[in-house]
């Protein structure tokens, strides 16, 4: 999608995580005060990546893997959960 240069500093500044956190409300799902203790604010928390190997379990990852790879094809599943690095690799 094109971007003219007079939006393209809105854009980066939207896509920062400070931007996010500010504007959680607006960023996060309408269910996160359903899902999430502290609502939007917890669903937009740290910024940081893999807390979740301290939360799931070896199975637990494996079948988040498999449902991914199923759902969204190994193409898509590689750079969800690598980002650039499964273009590379």
């Amino acid at each position: 999608m094109p971007i003219t240069e007079d939006k393209r500093a809105d854009v980066l500044e939207h896509c920062t995580f400070a931007y996010m956190k500010k504007h959680a409300a607006k960023m996060a799902p309408p269910q996160a005060a359903l899902v999430w203790e502290g609502g939007a604010d917890t669903f937009i928390n740290k910024g940081s990546n893999g807390r979740w190997r301290d939360v799931l379990s070896a199975e637990d990852v494996r079948m988040y893997e498999e449902k991914a790879v199923k759902e969204l094809g190994e193409e898509c599943a590689g750079w969800l959960a690598r980002g650039r690095e499964a273009w590379e690799t």
